[in-house]
């Protein structure tokens, strides 16, 4: 796996392609419907905005030292899209119009200013705690928080433009560390919904080869879920799959019936229960 140096040069690298691929978007582009339900890609723009806003935020409290949750916002470790998505779509639009035509500029200027802050954390900077809603979170992965942001909101919008468009690879790794060491939003726990409890939990193992392996089984009890990244037992349901739909259908973009019907995704086991994983994978 990258090192933090190697993983902010990509983030950096990653976000000034896409701040290009904006700059470079058709006017009549930025009203179409994304990949995101109640988001056009103007919609999405504001998103990122408002992101880059709180992370900078969030992280220069952290490295004065101050982690407790900022005025309206909940205990960290205690938020979850399923209480907030709501609100976040609005607020999205909002932001949206409220900015107007300076969203593209306003998108600039906090993503450069954020791009900044945390590509110059040192060693010591990386540890200090930071807030989220999520979990109380090292300041150094924040990189990989909001790398995973830009990755998948791009897609989110070029999906919604382009034919074939996936997931930039280079992006993988951060979404990797970030399932396997559950941190904040980019966690398994923050794209788990809940829902009835389960007559018996139902083991959904993974088997990912490229271009980054993913060796994994998460067990689902219908209201709660375990993930072991060592694979132990029968799996009801095994999985095979590249690493970008597996990222895709962690975090909601991808229903596991579309991914078997066009071919993304290979499976052993029920098929119905493997079409049920994505009623409780959902992400935001």
């Amino acid at each position: 796996m990258e090192s933090f140096e190697e993983r902010a040069k990509l983030y950096k690298s990653e976000s000034e392609r896409f701040q290009d691929y904006l700059k470079n978007l058709p006017a009549d582009e930025w009203n179409k419907q994304s990949a995101c339900d109640e988001w056009s890609v103007a919609d999405v723009v504001a998103h990122l905005v408002g992101n880059s806003e709180f992370y900078a935020g969030t992280v220069a409290r952290g490295l004065q030292g101050e982690s407790s949750p900022p005025e309206g916002r909940p205990e960290a470790g205690t938020g979850h899209p399923s209480l907030s998505a709501e609100s976040l779509a609005k607020s999205s639009i909002a932001a949206k119009e409220r900015l107007g035509d300076k969203l593209l500029e306003t998108y600039l200027e906090k993503d450069n200013h954020l791009i900044k802050l945390l590509t110059g954390l040192n060693s010591e900077d990386q540890a200090k705690p930071c807030y989220h809603p999520g979990s109380i979170v090292p300041a150094g992965n924040f990189v990989d928080l909001r790398f995973k942001e830009v990755i998948l909101h791009e897609w989110d919008i070029r999906s919604a433009i382009e034919e074939k468009a996936g997931l930039s690879a280079s992006g993988l790794a951060s979404m990797i560390i970030l399932i396997n060491e559950s941190f904040a939003s980019g966690s398994l726990r923050w794209a788990f919904w809940a829902g009835p409890a389960l007559d018996r939990p139902v083991r959904y193992r993974f088997e990912v080869k490229t271009p980054l392996p993913v060796s994994a089984d998460i067990i689902v009890e219908g209201d709660k879920f375990r993930y072991e990244q060592s694979a132990e037992g029968v799996a009801d349901v095994t999985f095979r799959c590249h690493t970008h739909i597996f990222a895709l259908l962690m975090y909601g973009r991808m229903a596991t019936a579309d991914a078997m019907a066009a071919g993304h995704l290979s499976i052993d086991g029920d098929a119905g229960l493997a079409a049920q994983f994505s009623q409780w994978f959902k992400g935001i």
